[in-house]
């Protein structure tokens, strides 16, 4: 079995790196630093697309005033329920993950069959995690303190295991913890 050149790994995690990090200061600038609790990469199991979305508190505050209380927790880290993600910010904002990691994930696709899926989508997700972790370390700390950033699969039903996976490899393990007890 085939897995990814290193030379496209290595573009997809530092595309990633800089998508977060345009994107995440973007949302720094726009809110509260102690507003906002979460920050997800999401991707589907073709990785066919990557696409950032964040939550506040406020907004989720909001949001659950009109769902039933069983629906709470589902929407506090349902990355399609946050208060804002791709394509809702200025398209400079978007670009990397439009643009420059699409590209990518283009040619990902490509390279992809039947015998080689599996490998190709473990290399594509673990290059996804690593961009992410450098732009977190990259970041200055006291403002991000209380995010808990994951990577989310889109319709899948594996997301809640790459999400604990993912918010593992991100956070700390006090932060990570708390959010893989999140549905409790």
């Amino acid at each position: 079995m085939k897995k990814l050149a290193d030379t496209i790994t290595q573009n997809l995690i530092q595309e990633v790196k800089q998508g977060v990090l345009i994107s995440l200061d973007f949302i720094l600038s726009k809110y509260e630093k102690n507003d906002i609790f979460a920050y997800v990469l999401y991707i589907d199991d073709y990785c066919q697309y990557l696409g950032w979305a964040a939550n506040t508190i406020s907004h989720y505050e909001t949001l659950k005033q009109s769902l039933p209380t069983e629906e709470h927790a589902f929407i506090k880290w349902y990355y399609s329920e946050f208060s804002i993600g791709t394509g809702e910010g200025p398209d400079e904002i978007d670009k990397p993950f439009n643009q420059d990691i699409q590209k990518i994930l283009d040619e990902v696709q490509n390279l992809i069959d039947d015998e080689n899926f599996e490998i190709i989508q473990a290399n594509v997700y673990d290059s996804i995690i690593e961009g992410f972790k450098l732009a977190i370390y990259e970041t200055n700390k006291d403002n991000i303190e209380n995010i808990t950033f994951y990577v989310s699969l889109a319709d899948s039903d594996n997301a809640e295991i790459m999400e604990n996976y993912s918010a593992e490899k991100l956070n700390s393990a006090e932060k990570f913890l708390l959010f893989k007890n999140r549905y409790s």
